[in-house]
């Protein structure tokens, strides 16, 4: 049987305009049709399931690049991976893996949990034994000894080591590659503005990554790690956020590198909602001291939209999984952009599908909805090209081509 969504209109992840009275014919997981309510009696015939929601908008599934499924986002986030059983981990996990599905979130990269969940979680995702989102791996992130995020990562502090390293964890069936560029507000005693690794170290891990067939990210906050991570050609930068090597400056923001950033091709996730969904939220900014991140969001989002405007790509992730930070957030991302950085509502809801998709390599599999691609698609209460805001009201999810979500109300 197929199943058809229909809505005021339909936006298929490209960037093309809306389309009036969209309909999306659904069959066997797949898309089987991309097409207007009017044509629907030839393309979906007798006997389909249409769900039909007036005033909708039909749409890819969201895209998070960056998760920690197994991190409690909650104000003792630290103290909770640092003490729990990895039972009680898992648990976790598997609870934010139904959280982000009931958002939207049809696609998930989760870039740093301990390897005996990780893995686990995805085949379980896989076989059916739990719900969630299509879930790509990093398994445990790779930084020096005490470095950041070392008590669920991999320490490694030679170029040997840290070659050897990828290679372990795409033995074990790695997506994607995580490297700690600085330290991090989450780990204590490491230093946000320093390099953890020198660019010929980087550069080693994205050589031998690239020969295995999977692609390095790397979390930089400092602007020496920022550039050092441009320099060696990691693929995904996270963070970016060019915090000065100065303690007593905020941010060191160089041009060049950005332009470097744009002529490389490299995506860049800012985890840029992260400050706001604090202030949102009326969570009052932790005290910070030489060592840790400071803000300015003012001036972090000029950046920004200076590095937009120099043709960077940007992508969407929250940290899911931080203190504050729930798995089901996703929306904050794309309305930070277009509320914030000033950039268009659906130059955001491409970010948020299409171009997350190219940066994870599944772009011929999900991202846009387009004939033979799987059926990844959500409707969202309204029209976010008017009201960015109405990504947080998803009403109805198919995900893989099955329905999971209907009237508001989850089904799995």
């Amino acid at each position: 049987m197929k199943l058809v969504l229909t809505a005021d209109r339909l936006i298929d992840g490209t960037g093309a305009a809306p389309v009036r009275g969209g309909a999306l014919v659904i069959e066997k997981g797949r898309i089987a049709r991309v097409t207007t309510k009017d044509k629907l009696e030839r393309d979906a015939g007798p006997g389909s399931e249409v769900i039909d929601v007036p005033g909708g908008t039909i749409m890819p599934g969201f895209i998070e690049v960056h998760s920690h499924m197994h991190c409690s986002a909650e104000e003792d986030a630290f103290k909770h991976v640092t003490t729990e059983s990895d039972q009680v981990l898992t648990m976790r996990a598997v609870s934010a893996m139904r959280l982000a599905l009931g958002s939207g979130v049809t696609t998930m990269r989760d870039l740093g949990t301990k390897n005996q969940i990780a893995f686990p979680i995805k085949k379980a995702i896989q076989d059916g034994v739990i719900p969630g989102p299509r879930l790509l791996v990093a398994g445990t992130p790779i930084t020096t000894t005490g470095g950041h995020c070392h008590m669920f990562g991999t320490e490694a502090d030679t170029e040997e080591q840290v070659v050897s390293a990828v290679r372990q964890q795409v033995k074990l069936g790695a997506d994607y590659i995580k490297m700690m560029s600085t330290g991090g507000g989450f780990t204590p005693r490491t230093n946000v503005r320093a390099a953890q690794y020198p660019a010929e170290t980087l550069r080693a891990a994205v050589k031998d990554a690239e020969r295995l067939g999977v692609r390095v990210s790397a979390h930089c906050h400092g602007t020496v790690g920022v550039r050092n991570c441009v320099e060696a050609g990691v693929h995904n930068l996270i963070h970016s956020t060019w915090t000065s090597a100065n303690p007593d400056e905020v941010y060191d923001y160089d041009p060049k590198v950005a332009d470097q950033m744009a002529e490389k091709g490299l995506w860049v996730d800012p985890t840029l909602a992260f400050d706001f969904i604090w202030q949102d939220k009326g969570i009052p900014p932790r005290p910070t001291d030489r060592l840790s991140l400071r803000s300015d969001p003012p001036r972090r989002y000029e950046i920004l939209r200076d590095m937009w405007d120099r043709g960077v790509k940007f992508v969407t992730g929250l940290d899911t999984g931080m203190a504050h930070v729930e798995f089901d957030d996703f929306a904050y991302t794309p309305q930070v952009m277009v509320e914030q950085m000033g950039i268009k509502p659906m130059e955001a809801i491409v970010c948020s599908t299409k171009t997350s998709a190219e940066c994870l390599g599944v772009i011929g599999e999900t991202g846009t909805l387009e004939k033979g691609k799987a059926a990844d698609a959500i409707v969202v209460n309204g029209d976010p090209i008017k009201n960015i805001r109405v990504l947080h009201d998803v009403t109805t999810i198919v995900a893989r081509g099955q329905l999971v979500k209907r009237d508001r109300k989850l089904l799995v």
